[in-house]
């Protein structure tokens, strides 16, 4: 029996593959089968489609007909199109309209306008299945896999829908195609997904529905919507990204993103020009450094072919940050613009490889400040235009400032250094921090109260060394020095000046340790070298100090600010102005002078003379010490000693002089005294000549306000012109006249020789 079933059931499928392989037979439902078919949809005497058949069978009681060989084709409207849509049946429906395709369907989409006598250019062809044309509203549509192709690429989604009246078609779902390698675009290809993909063929734009993603080499675009506006031949020419567009590199290390981008391309098929607008950040990682850029607007220049940009230009609001180990700098301006080259080596050029690029120049179009923070000081650049130029690793290699330039350094516990010029030139080391700052045009520094000025500055960071040139002047609240070179360590103080040094020295300023006289002090020498920290400075070669009427000359002159000293060494030559006697004439047991003295002169104070090889001069003593063999010499006579002690008036202190006149009646001294000669002290083999006189002791002391000299020490002799000669344990004569006073063992006399004229 189940053999029986078995024969019985492979005889019927038998029979039914027979039967499908047989030719078909006129079914008595058949109401009537013609070789062709034809169906227009004419609007306004225009024919905006046509739908043809090789075969139609229309069947009875079924209100529907076979097509066979079907072709739609799809004029337009305007009449300027030749799209078919074409499949080997279909089922249609008169009364309704309705025609569906169940097997595969191709549509080909034509390019150029049949019109202009061209043959049409096939655009893009597209395959597909199960396909249902609405006659009466000209939408086709499936929702079976959808598979495309046009010249230079093709792609696949998932259903379509294309609407012949207004030249709309849209592929629903997953749509993802790539564009073949163009050698006007770098020869690398493009590959394309998003959610739909819509073609607008009346408007010839192309919209990529997102989230949707365009990407090339190691390069994509990823936003909500893509759209892409097209030639008449179907070529992309302008492409907008928007609803959050971000583009990045592949490896996630570079990232742009704005609320829109516009990307122009040339018919070649490489983008000519991008435009970012709306709140644009940029952003790059790397091992050890990041970068961030913002601006609300940018246009970016593309090269011709390849696809790589020329420059950029940003505008509102632009701010650069970069950060590099512990060094971090930020950038803002209104305005810049950005330069950029290959950061591929020759060789790998020719590998047909996609070319890397790298940021070559910066240039601010506006004022711009900068600000670099490292472990130990903040910097900041101000400047009205600045240029960047970047070396091949990418990284900072110069900066350049413009116009108005300012700098402002503030460094761990000490005080901010500010700088101002016209032009500025900074070079960079490999690890961010600036190794070398050339400055010209009106070069100022500042840092606390000292102030430098030059016409030209170059500063290394290394040595902390500031070198200025072109009439530097260097100055803080006690002093002010110019010459012609200067070199300063910014950070132990010290400094070194070569050519025409000249310092002045504002008196009564605390720290002013020079105190020879009245009004400012000037110092000049071929050079300068100390301390503003030490305040140990040296002036070497033909210094020169005056102050008021003081006057000091050496091969050097050197000047200790803590100690209150001075010392001039090599050729000292020295002059005091003398104070005047305590009634302002000649004092003494005679009231008038003989004529064998010098007679005063008519005007002028009394200036004393000083030669010595070395002087040291403490000036909170008001004391000066001649050494190594001094001679000294005036209208009051003269001095030859081993050492000499000039006493000066110091601001405020009365005179020390010894007098016979009452301290009562000594006159209060006034700043016009200050820094005068008030008493000297000879030392060591004393000679001193007054007029005809010549006194010899061990020492010899001279007071001003007395106008005489007091010799001691040795055996002090004096001998007058007539060869006569005193003795005595000191010897005290007055330059006023011949009154000698003698102290011995006998006791003291004086002594009063007149000299009779012949």
């Amino acid at each position: 029996m189940i053999v029986v079933v078995g024969v019985y059931l492979q005889r019927s499928v038998r029979q039914s593959r027979a039967f499908r392989s047989a030719p078909a037979l006129v079914s008595a439902g058949i109401q009537q089968q013609s070789a062709d078919f034809s169906y227009s949809d004419v609007e306004q005497g225009r024919t905006v489609f046509t739908i043809r058949a090789s075969h139609a069978t229309q069947f009875k009681d079924q209100n529907r007909s076979l097509l066979e060989d079907v072709w739609i084709t799809i004029y337009g409207k305007a009449g300027d199109r030749d799209d078919n849509i074409h499949t080997r049946e279909c089922s249609y429906q008169p009364l309704s309209g309705a025609i569906r395709c169940t097997g595969e369907v191709q549509i080909n989409i034509q390019g150029k306008n049949p019109a202009s006598g061209n043959p049409a250019d096939e655009a893009l062809e597209i395959m597909t299945s199960d396909i249902s044309f609405d006659r009466d509203t000209g939408e086709a549509s499936t929702i079976q896999p959808v598979e495309f192709r046009f010249r230079g690429g093709g792609g696949h989604g998932v259903g379509i829908l294309y609407r012949t009246h207004d030249s709309i078609m849209r592929i629903e779902h997953m749509v993802a195609f790539g564009l073949d390698p163009q050698p006007g675009a770098g020869g690398v290809p493009v590959n394309a997904v998003g959610n739909s993909l819509e073609i607008r063929r009346g408007d010839r734009v192309a919209v990529l529905e997102g989230p949707a993603t365009v990407r090339q080499g190691d390069r994509e675009v990823t936003a909500d919507r893509i759209s892409v506006v097209l030639d008449e031949n179907y070529r992309a020419q302008h492409a907008i990204a928007d609803g959050h567009p971000v583009i990045h590199a592949v490896n996630g290390k570079l990232s742009v993103s704005a609320n829109r981008f516009d990307a122009f391309l040339s018919p070649q098929g490489w983008v000519e020009r991008i435009i970012a607008d709306g709140k644009i950040i940029g952003m790059r990682q790397a091992a050890g450094e990041s970068e961030r850029f913002s601006s609300a607007h940018a246009e970016v220049v593309m090269l011709p072919q390849g696809n790589l940009a020329k420059e950029m230009t940003a505008t509102g609001g632009v701010t650069a940050e970069s950060q590099r180990g512990s060094v971090s700098s930020v950038l803002k301006t209104d305005s810049m613009r950005l330069t950029f080259a290959s950061a591929d080596s020759p060789n790998s050029l020719s590998k047909q490889q996609p070319v890397r690029q790298r940021l070559e120049t910066a240039e601010t179009l506006a004022p711009a400040t900068v600000e670099s923070r490292n472990a130990v000081e903040t910097t900041s650049l101000r400047a009205q235009r600045l240029v960047a130029k970047l070396g091949p690793e990418g990284k900072l290699d110069q900066l350049f400032g413009h116009s108005g330039v300012e700098i402002r350094r503030q460094a761990t516990r000490e005080a901010a250094q500010t700088g101002s010029s016209a032009e500025l030139t900074v070079k960079f080391g490999a690890n961010g921090d600036w190794d070398t700052i050339d400055e010209s045009g009106n070069v100022v520094f500042q840092q606390g109260e000292q102030q430098a000025s030059a016409g030209r500055a170059h500063l290394v960071r290394a040595t902390e060394i500031a070198v200025l040139e072109g009439n530097p002047i260097i100055s803080d609240s006690i002093s002010r020095t110019t010459t012609t070179n200067v070199a300063i360590n910014q950070q132990s103080g010290e400094i070194h000046a070569t050519g025409a040094v000249i310092s002045t020295y504002i008196p009564g300023t605390q720290g002013n340790n020079v105190g020879l006289g009245t009004g400012l002090a000037h110092v000049t020498a071929d050079s300068l070298t100390g301390s503003t920290t030490s305040g140990h400075f040296v002036y070497s070669g033909h210094a020169r100090l005056w102050q008021g009427e003081s006057v000091l000359e050496a091969e050097q002159i050197e000047f200790w600010r803590d100690d209150k000293k001075l010392q001039a060494k090599g050729h000292v030559q020295a002059v005091f102005p003398q104070e005047s006697s305590l009634f302002g004439h000649p004092v003494g047991p005679a009231a008038t002078r003989p004529a064998s003295s010098p007679a005063r002169a008519a005007a002028g104070p009394t200036l004393w003379k000083v030669h010595a090889p070395l002087l040291t001069y403490w000036s909170d003593q008001a004391k000066a010490r001649m050494e190594g063999g001094v001679t000294a010499s005036s209208d009051q006579g003269s001095l030859a000693s081993q050492t000499l002690e000039v006493f000066l008036n110091a601001p405020g202190v009365p005179s020390n002089a010894i007098s016979p006149v009452s301290s009562a009646s000594k006159t209060a001294l006034t700043p016009e005294t200050d820094g005068q000669l008030n008493r000297v002290v000879a030392q060591g083999g004393v000679v001193v000549r007054e007029g005809d006189r010549r006194g010899v002791a061990e020492q010899a002391e001279y007071t001003a306000a007395d106008e005489k000299f007091v010799l001691s020490g040795g055996k002090p002799t004096l001998t007058d012109a007539s060869s006569d000669t005193t003795t005595g344990r000191s010897l005290t004569f007055f330059v006023a006249n011949d009154t000698i006073l003698v102290d011995s063992q006998e006791g003291s006399r004086t002594l009063t020789k007149h000299r009779v004229e012949k």
